[in-house]
């Protein structure tokens, strides 16, 4: 079964586009976000809002506590049982999202990867993020190319994956623990670079005013790390550094913007690797006529 895929950078517009899709074809809207996934990160993920949600079903969304990780793998099993019962109830959807990983994983199921021994992710916890990566550049270049020097959790990952199989990580996302009866029809959108960047500066800015700030507040009142792994979505972190006196607002925003885009460049890198067919989305409403020529979606 042929499934539309929309994919491309974040801010390109994936969710208006899938949006406007889902009204004119009765479809239901299965997020592929590695961190709209979470609990109470609304704003900074740039979760689709209520208005859109009433409208249309959206799948995927607010399923676990920021203090939990969700895989690549544990997101393609709740992807594929969401998938399985829309199909076999007769109801449509396409799947919109820019975490590549996890939606290549939904497409082609990663191998199974052993329990790792505690003690060695407690030494790995024990060392410096710098050096952390560093190790993984050695054993691992592919998935140091993919993984955000910044990003701890997924460092660790790798490495703990490693010294317990003495595999790289990379190994197993090349594996098969079944075959998938779907296949992705991708479509990917994109926009001039100045364009992009412009809108995502613009987009922070939207996101402060309809209160980013106090989000990321209430979730330190709750009582969570900086740390945890779902703070690594750009600007939860830097605004808990701002909120702890730890960087100006100013500093803070600076960071967020660029760490945004080279995360947009990493993206498209990524998608690369994927037979897509790429659409300009400098008016939703041509690229919504263009998908449709693409692929049907008539009743």
């Amino acid at each position: 079964m042929k499934v539309l895929t929309i994919v491309g950078p974040t801010a390109v517009g994936k969710t208006e586009v899938s949006f406007l899709l889902a009204l004119r074809h009765n479809l239901e809207i299965i997020s592929a976000d590695s961190r709209q996934v979470y609990q109470f990160l609304d704003i900074g993920t740039a979760k689709p809002p209520k208005e859109m949600r009433e409208r249309v079903k959206f799948h995927l969304l607010d399923i676990v506590s920021p203090d939990k990780v969700l895989s690549a793998g544990d997101f393609a099993l709740r992807a594929r049982e969401v998938m399985d019962r829309l199909s076999q109830e007769g109801r449509r959807f396409l799947i919109c999202g820019g975490s590549g990983l996890y939606i290549r994983a939904i497409f082609k199921p990663l191998a199974k990867i052993p329990k790792i021994d505690p003690k060695i992710r407690e030494e790995l916890q024990g060392k410096s993020l710098e050096l952390l990566y560093q190790e993984l550049e050695k054993v691992d270049p592919t998935a140091a190319q993919r993984i955000h020097p910044q990003d701890r959790q997924r460092i660790i990952r790798a490495l703990e994956v490693f010294f317990q199989t003495k595999r790289p990580l990379s190994f197993f996302w090349s594996g098969k623990e079944g075959e998938c009866p779907y296949q992705p029809f991708y479509i990917g959108l994109f926009l001039p670079k100045k364009t992009l960047y412009r809108r995502i500066e613009e987009r922070l800015a939207r996101m402060m005013q309809e209160g980013f700030l106090e989000e990321v507040r209430r979730l330190l009142d709750l009582g969570y790390d900086e740390n945890l792994y779902p703070f690594n979505a750009f600007g939860y972190k830097e605004l808990m550094r701002y909120l702890k006196g730890k960087l100006t607002l100013e500093e803070a925003l600076r960071i967020i913007k660029k760490k945004t885009k080279d995360y947009a460049k990493r993206q498209l890198t990524w998608f690369k690797r994927e037979r897509i067919y790429w659409l300009d989305n400098s008016d939703p409403e041509r690229t919504v006529k263009e998908i449709e020529e693409l692929f049907p979606l008539g009743e």
